[in-house]
């Protein structure tokens, strides 16, 4: 089995992490892709820290945490996971 049958489009992502997040308030997201990685930057003034809700993402969408930053009350989290339908149409 490919690994790229297993992942979920991008807006699922958006979807689940959304949801196990359970932060509706003043939340977004940003897209951004290189050569191998895609990446999901949350951003949030309404986070709390939850490592069940973080294994939950992982096993779900198949994306990692890779960074948490907050400035002046808004924390972004980055999610990536390898872009393996861009490298292998390379």
């Amino acid at each position: 089995m490919e690994a790229t049958s297993t992942l979920l489009p991008i807006d699922e992502c958006e979807e689940w992490i959304w949801d196990i997040l359970d932060s509706t308030k003043d939340s977004g997201f940003e897209y951004v892709k290189d050569e191998d990685k895609e990446f999901l930057i949350f951003n949030t003034n309404d986070f709390h820290a939850d490592t069940k809700a973080l294994y939950k993402i992982r096993k779900i969408t198949g994306m990692r945490l890779a960074q948490i930053s907050t400035h002046n009350c808004y924390t972004q989290l980055w999610f990536y996971r390898q872009n393996y339908r861009t490298s292998k149409s390379k």
